[in-house]
């Protein structure tokens, strides 16, 4: 696939989408899943995770692969918690940085999960800002802008679930 259809599938500029294939920038999660659905796969298999012969995923601590590095253009730090195919959940474990790193906020198709595992957030869900602590949960349409950030000392750290499902009928 050439870069200009790639671009036309994705939504995405031509020069970004080099820019991600040669390693000079990296790309947010909803860019990621906008690559990642105009390839048919999912961002576990974007990002060179090994499919296995059954349907089980076991992805040890240890062997989890960094989705953003921390001190990128957003801050954000993402782990893959899962490699198969067959899923319709992208699980991720994230470190959300301490700043905003810029009014960017974030929309992408599904519904997310956010559960926090350790330190503090700040969810901002279309405009309105929420705290969670270790052991909150929030559940949202994940169309709508959003973006987190560890509130605190240092980074907390979070489970962070998206469907890949697209919910039409709630949109047309």
């Amino acid at each position: 696939m050439t870069l200009d259809e790639l671009s036309k599938l994705s939504g995405l500029t031509k020069s970004y989408v080099s820019k991600l294939e040669r390693g000079v920038s990296v790309p947010s999660i909803s860019t990621a899943m906008k690559l990642a659905e105009s390839l048919k796969l999912t961002v576990s298999q974007l990002l060179g995770q090994e499919e296995y012969e059954n349907a089980v995923s076991v992805v040890r601590k240890d062997e989890r692969r960094s989705f953003m590095r921390a001190g990128s253009r957003s801050g954000y730090d993402y782990e893959l918690l899962a490699a198969k195919k067959f899923k319709s959940m992208e699980p991720f474990i994230m470190k959300p940085p301490l700043q905003f790193q810029d009014k960017r906020v974030f929309a992408h198709d599904g519904e997310e999960l956010i559960f926090v595992l350790s330190g503090r957030i700040e969810v901002e869900l279309s405009g309105k800002v929420t705290l969670l602590n270790p052991g909150d949960c929030i559940y949202f349409d994940a169309h709508l802008p959003h973006r987190t950030r560890s509130t605190g000392t240092k980074n907390a750290t979070v489970l962070v679930v998206i469907s890949g499902e697209q919910r039409k009928a709630d949109y047309e």
